[in-house]
């Protein structure tokens, strides 16, 4: 595995000119003897701080007004200790095997004489280190989809196919049957909210709503609704991995949440080797991957759910003939997979038809 080394750069300046330190002494409590901090760090920099990909080096350099390297100092990631440097010399070497990409919060804490101490933090963005697979398709079959149906969710489940839509005052939950195309079931969600995503997980149904904060969970066999939950985002995209619910909130950001209360376990950052892709939106379990729409545009990427690096880019333009749209249609939205029959369907908002594809690499 390769590795990231820092170099710090000691800049050093005369004792004799340097301005006369003042210690700031935080009590702690009373039984907590106070630590004393200093001012001898005055900046701390990523000197190659562009284009950085995780497995490459990082150059760091700090200046400092002492001429002596401090005794110690403590590096820590996204508040995760990652080592303890005793600095003789001006570079040394950081492993980032662990690391996945994105913005990430560094953390530097230099020990002097004991007790004083200071900390510096700054900022490093970690873009992927491979190149996603470029991958076209081929039209297997296609089929009438609801045109008034502004689809946000779509899944398969033991023959059927639940989709779920949006609009203010339209949004819906579906059971399609997928032998006649006919719905057997629905429901209305309330006028104020605006569905999105939906996932089946233990015989449950959970749809999220986009900026109301709550989402619905159902039965799913009659859609009673059995209760509802809360988060602090965006609600977009949604999809399970057989443990945890996975959510996109438009952003590169995919929060994995515990399914029964509903908390935050983890959370990824969706990126290729130029930096972040955001507008995440429709999302859906495929193998070992993760699918997602983009939003406002005709792709679809896959990507790693450990790590979030983006293995597939998916160009699915020129899916949709003009000629068949007779009204209104919007972006590309909606994967689903039949796992048993290796079925990949997608769909659009407000599109006439589904289709069912096969991926071509290029």
């Amino acid at each position: 595995m390769e590795k990231i080394a820092f170099a710090l750069i000691l800049l050093t300046m005369s004792c004799s000119s340097a301005p006369q330190k003042t210690e700031k002494v935080t009590t702690q409590n009373s039984n907590t003897p106070a630590q004393p901090e200093s001012n001898y760090v005055t900046d701390l920099r990523i000197t190659n701080n562009q284009g950085i990909k995780t497995g490459d080096v990082i150059q760091l350099a700090f200046i400092t007004t002492k001429a002596s390297f401090p005794d110690s100092i403590k590096l820590a990631m996204d508040g995760i200790p990652q080592l303890t440097l005793k600095p003789t010399q001006n570079t040394f070497d950081w492993e980032t095997k662990k690391v996945n990409p994105g913005l990430h919060n560094i953390l530097a804490t230099f020990y002097w004489e004991y007790p004083v101490q200071e900390s510096k933090s700054l900022q490093v963005v970690l873009n992927s280190d491979i190149i996603p697979e470029k991958y076209t398709y081929k039209v297997i079959k296609s089929w009438t989809h609801n045109s008034k149906a502004y689809t946000q969710g779509l899944e398969f489940s033991n023959g059927f196919l639940y989709e779920g839509t949006g609009q203010y005052g339209e949004s819906m939950l579906y059971k399609i049957d997928v032998t006649t195309n006919e719905i057997v079931q629905s429901l209305n969600l309330p006028g104020d909210v605006f569905g999105e995503g939906i996932s089946i997980f233990n015989d449950k149904i959970y749809q999220l709503t986009w900026r109301s904060n709550v989402g619905y969970v159902y039965d799913k066999d009659d859609f009673k609704k059995l209760f509802e939950f809360n988060y602090p985002t965006e609600g977009w995209g949604l999809t399970n991995n057989g443990k945890e619910l996975i959510m996109s909130d438009g952003s590169e950001n995919i929060y994995f949440l515990d399914p029964e209360f509903f908390q935050e376990t983890r959370r990824i950052q969706v990126y290729d080797s130029n930096g972040p892709q955001k507008s995440l939106n429709e999302l859906e379990w495929i193998g070992n991957e993760i699918f997602a729409n983009v939003y406002g545009s005709d792709r679809m990427i896959a990507f790693d759910p450990k790590t979030g690096k983006i293995t597939k880019d998916i160009d699915l333009s020129g899916l949709l003939n003009p000629k068949d749209c007779k009204g209104p249609i919007d972006v590309l939205n909606g994967i689903a997979y039949n796992a048993p029959a290796q079925q990949l369907v997608v769909t659009g908002k407000w599109w006439p038809k589904f289709f069912q594809i096969a991926l071509i690499k290029r």
